[in-house]
């Protein structure tokens, strides 16, 4: 999702695109803490690719596995975690990913809407060579999922165990997070000052801290300082 998504609460007060950002920055950091390199479908929270176009990021990569963050919409009366696959049977690599993340999201205590997993033909379910799941965090339309899909602790809770679970079907031994820092989403203790001042003068967005700066990043910065200015 991207900006222009109507997916949201009815309310007003929550967007499917916010959080799934939201969302990524947290877990991005976290996987690349396992020594897990993290290749985006979306360079920046503006971006807003087409379905197939996400496939084709993943299969280029020659990703081991695809993930795809997502909230979900029904009555207001379903509520919990959902992951899908494109088909069975559980032997299938793509399953196992989703049992992994499942059964982490189901020890850190959140919800699970039925079984945990069913299947759909999702076109990036679909379509992506590697194993691929959809991961559907909560509905935004249930008050009880929305207040806690709004919460920054629960998505670090959420990040942790989709984190945890992608570690496990990968063969990885989980790693602590980082002791110095606490959050994944907050900087080091010995940069938080200037970090507070480069997000507030606009520098930065306030989002991933410790994450190396591409090159574009870079350019974008460098633009917010004024340092790009033709001269005369």
């Amino acid at each position: 999702h991207g900006p222009g998504c109507v997916n949201g609460s009815l309310d007003g007060s929550y967007k499917e695109c916010e959080f799934t950002w939201d969302l990524y920055t947290r877990l991005r950091p976290l996987l690349e803490e396992q020594g897990i390199t993290v290749v985006s479908t979306r360079e920046v929270e503006s971006d807003y690719p087409g379905l197939s176009a996400r496939a084709s990021v993943s299969n280029r990569a020659g990703a081991d596995l695809f993930v795809s963050l997502h909230s979900n919409a029904a009555g207001s009366s379903a509520r919990g975690f959902v992951a899908f696959t494109s088909a069975p049977p559980e032997t299938a690599a793509r399953n196992k990913l989703a049992a992994a993340i499942i059964g982490r999201i189901r020890a850190a205590g959140v919800v699970i809407w039925g079984s945990g997993l069913a299947h759909e033909l999702y076109t990036v379910l679909a379509s992506t060579t590697a194993p691929a799941v959809l991961l559907e965090y909560g509905f935004h339309t249930n008050d009880q999922d929305l207040a806690l899909l709004r919460d920054a602790a629960y998505r670090d809770k959420l990040a942790q165990a989709t984190c945890a679970g992608i570690c496990d079907y990968l063969g990885l031994e989980v790693k602590e997070p980082d002791g110095e820092s606490g959050q994944p989403n907050e900087p080091d203790s010995w940069a938080k000052e200037a970090w507070s001042k480069a997000a507030a003068a606009g520098v930065f967005d306030g989002t991933r801290p410790r994450d190396a700066l591409t090159r574009q990043e870079a350019a974008v910065v460098l633009n917010r300082l004024g340092l790009l200015e033709k001269g005369d």
